[in-house]
């Protein structure tokens, strides 16, 4: 049975909504079925009259996915900025910490770069458990690491421009990305994109059943926000 939209918290993801939480839940599996999942296929799945709700129910879905909570990551964590379009004239760039373990894919942190890279560092930190190791490449400009209390080691890079963890994350990440049905990634969009991306990675890691997933996800839809 439809449970009425009156009963979502006021405060929470979808506190203006008018559908029913049956719809948001279709829109969810839709979201976490496949990653080239559009705002048009949700909208022709769904019975939607409008893109517009359609592309709207896609983005509070992927907020959803950015506002989980992960584990901190440990042991050797490559650490390192990419620009995802470095020959466009605006860049995106972003900040991926990877774990890096012998035998299997390891947790995931990704953020669009700021404005400033102490804050940067500081936001970063917070992802981190204090006894890792940051790994990152020999720059001095990664100093400030270890002013945050973090054992900080520098790595050549090689022939590439990324560490070598890092590089089968970003290369995955840029896949994703390339089979959106769009004309492009806005850089303002690429966080949310991340974060969407973070989800899958992080949650086949940890095991995650489909129906964990998508129960996590409705759990953080109803939750109340911080702020408005």
């Amino acid at each position: 049975m439809a449970v009425s939209p009156a009963r979502v918290a006021a405060r929470s993801l979808l506190h203006r909504t008018r559908l029913p939480l049956t719809t948001w839940a279709r829109a969810v599996e839709l979201v976490l079925g496949h990653p080239e999942t559009s705002a048009c296929s949700i909208q022709r799945t769904l019975g939607l009259g409008s893109y517009r709700t359609a592309w709207r129910m896609a983005r509070i879905v992927r907020e959803a996915l950015q506002a989980v909570e992960w584990p901190l990551l440990t042991g050797e964590v490559e650490l390192c900025d990419v620009n995802l379009a470095p020959r466009r004239h605006v860049p995106k760039s972003i900040w991926l910490a990877i774990e890096r373990r012998p035998s299997a894919s390891g947790l995931i942190r990704g953020w669009r770069v700021g404005r400033s890279l102490v804050e940067d560092f500081r936001h970063i930190a917070t992802a981190l458990d204090p006894n890792a190791t940051v790994i990152t490449p020999p720059s001095g400009l990664f100093r400030e690491l270890k002013n945050l209390g973090f054992r900080q080691r520098g790595e050549p890079l090689g022939t590439v421009d990324i560490l070598p963890t890092a590089t089968v994350a970003v290369g995955a990440f840029r896949h994703m990305l390339n089979t959106r049905r769009h004309y492009g990634v806005a850089p303002k969009s690429i966080e949310a994109y991340m974060g969407e991306f973070v989800f899958r990675h992080n949650t086949a890691v940890l095991g995650w059943s489909s129906a964990k997933r998508k129960r996590r996800v409705m759990v953080l839809l109803r939750a109340h926000l911080l702020s408005a």
